[in-house]
């Protein structure tokens, strides 16, 4: 498993296990995992990225998916502990005034 899941009440705890990139290899099957917590009205989604060194654009379209998915089931999704290099392409692609950084 790429993720690490951990369930406080409706709030979803979302880090990743031995990952460092965001991108076409493995974006889709993290996609996946996090668009079933999305499904769900009223939870919350918070992605711990402090792993993450480099998002492509298959990362970055999969974000996007997990976020729209998420803003139609009334869910919230937060990126928390973004590394210093993900922010700068969150930066890089606009990307930082779309999604809500704890």
């Amino acid at each position: 498993m790429m993720l690490t899941i951990n369930q406080v009440d409706n709030k979803y705890f979302v880090s990743f296990n031995n990952v460092s990139k965001l991108n076409i290899i493995n974006s889709l099957e993290i996609e996946n995992q996090l668009l079933n917590l999305t499904y769900k009205q009223g939870n919350s989604l918070i992605l711990n990225l402090s792993e993450i060194k480099f998002i492509d654009s298959s990362g970055f379209e999969s974000l996007l998916k997990v976020y729209r998915s998420a803003k139609m089931n009334n869910t919230s999704l937060k990126l928390s502990n973004v590394s210093s290099e993900a922010i700068e392409l969150l930066k890089l692609v606009e990307l930082d005034k779309v999604f809500e950084l704890a």
